[in-house]
């Protein structure tokens, strides 16, 4: 059961790991890389076959004794951070390499930049520490609606959850050796493929290689993968473009038609904000580099100029290297124009959007507005017929109550006397009014209290219907 276990875990170790990324697992039939070095560890519950044999051949020779120029170790935590893993991993750098990873870990927890010149054991290390990217990430699924309360407290929301991810670098070189030591605690697929074919190709010629240079190439990536992101809202916006070119947004009569482009645009802002501070990130980085990349240049010079011996670092390559990161830099600035470009269009057609639908609904009230004063024509003409049948009945009424009193038994026409016919009135004529005024005044009593009982019925509901 134990064997079937381990081989099935191997298994998905190759079906996880890149096929392009070079796995330290049989060393003999790995590349030589003269320049450039790589230590690989895959968080996946286990150490990389070899991690540790690989860091102590590593840090055993010196570039003036055949070792690399270069050494680069990459880990992946994909898979979940091991805890017991992870603290052998870094007492294994902290004890051949001099590598605290615990204070790297620390400062790469923020989006910072951290360079110093540290002494350890009589020899100067220049050390860098930065974030090459930040991803943001947030549980959909555990924000509330718009409707619900939210949670507020001195902490945080409690109805959404955020998590940062980190991609630090850190860096050390050592002018007494030439050597220089790059180490990416979670670096992403993409900077890992490209460090691995960068490793391949100069398995074949090494050339010298500045101790800066992987710093212009991931950077190179970096802004490689906004330009991307770039390109993408760009086409984005394009089609927003077009389709109001084409006016169909204007023919478009649906309201969640309207409301979807609304939110399209305003996602377009929300990304375009946030890859603005990503490029203006960069730039920092750039900027920083550039600083260092002086101090390197003088930590060079102070060294070998004390042991006249001569540097490490070619002076042609040194400017070539400089040109490299001012290219980068005008790049990132180029980027940022691009995105404050899309920033304002993105503005403009939220903007235009915005009054489209003031306008739809502005047409939507004119029509509403005219079926209501059709409305209002069709009851003033019912109004008008009643009117005229109520003129009507009152000009009949008197007449008809008169015949219809005459046309009782207590009023008579007498016509069989000799003399002139004329009228008779019975002596019970009260009678009638016995009847009739009760019957009247029991009619409004009645009609009163339907008034009062109705009254006090509805004083309830309608003070339910203003009560906030």
């Amino acid at each position: 059961m134990e064997k079937s276990s381990e081989e099935e875990l191997g298994l998905k170790l190759q079906r996880k790991i890149p096929k392009n990324v070079q796995i330290q697992e049989n060393v003999s039939q790995e590349p030589k890389y003269d320049a450039l070095q790589y230590a690989l560890f895959l968080c996946y519950g286990n150490l990389t076959p070899d991690f540790e044999s690989l860091i102590q051949s590593l840090s055993s020779k010196s570039p003036a004794d055949g070792g690399a120029h270069i050494r680069v170790v990459l880990m992946n935590l994909d898979a979940g951070i091991f805890l017991e893993d992870r603290n052998r991993t870094f007492a294994v750098l902290n004890e051949y390499w001099a590598i605290d990873m615990r204070d790297i870990s620390m400062l790469s927890s923020q989006l910072v930049y951290h360079s110093q010149t540290v002494n350890n054991a009589g020899e100067t290390y220049l050390e860098i520490c930065y974030n090459i990217s930040e991803y943001l990430s947030y549980d959909e699924d555990n924000i509330l609606s718009l409707e619900s309360s939210l949670t507020l407290n001195v902490s945080k929301p409690g109805d959404m959850r955020l998590s940062h991810e980190y991609e630090p670098l850190y860096f050390r070189y050592n002018p007494v050796t030439g050597q220089t030591t790059y180490v990416l605690p979670n670096a992403t697929l993409e900077n890992r493929s490209l460090l691995n074919s960068i490793g391949q190709y100069l398995s074949k010629s090494a050339p010298e290689m500045h101790p800066f240079t992987m710093h212009t190439v991931i950077l190179s990536q970096t802004l490689a993968a906004r330009s991307k992101e770039i390109d993408d809202l760009y086409r984005r916006l394009l089609w927003i473009e077009h389709q109001i070119y084409q006016g169909s947004i204007f023919q478009d009569t649906n309201s969640e038609r309207f409301t979807r482009y609304i939110q399209l645009s305003h996602k377009l802002s929300r990304n375009l904000i946030t890859l603005e501070h990503r490029t203006q990130r960069d730039g920092s980085h750039i900027d920083r580099l550039l600083r260092d990349l002086d101090c390197l240049w003088k930590l060079e010079n102070v060294y070998h100029s004390n042991k006249s011996k001569d540097s490490y670092i070619d002076s042609s390559i040194h400017e070539r290297i400089r040109d490299c990161f001012l290219c980068l830099k005008e790049s990132a600035l180029d980027r940022e124009r691009q995105i404050i470009n899309l920033q304002r269009k993105t503005q403009i057609f939220v903007t235009l959007l915005y009054h489209l639908i003031t306008g739809h609904d502005s047409a939507i009230n004119l029509r509403i507005a005219s079926e209501t004063a059709n409305v209002s024509h069709e009851a003033k003409k019912d109004s008008t017929s009643m009117k005229i049948i109520a003129g009507v009945t009152m000009f009949y009424l008197p007449a008809t109550f008169v015949c219809s009193l005459f046309g009782t038994n207590f009023v008579a026409l007498d016509t069989n006397g000799p003399s002139d016919p004329n009228f008779v009135v019975s002596k019970f004529w009260w009678v009638y009014l016995a009847f009739a005024i009760p019957l009247t005044g029991l009619t409004f009593c009645c009609f009163w209290f339907w008034r009062r009982w109705r009254g006090g019925h509805l004083l309830p509901v309608e003070g339910e219907k203003y009560t906030v």
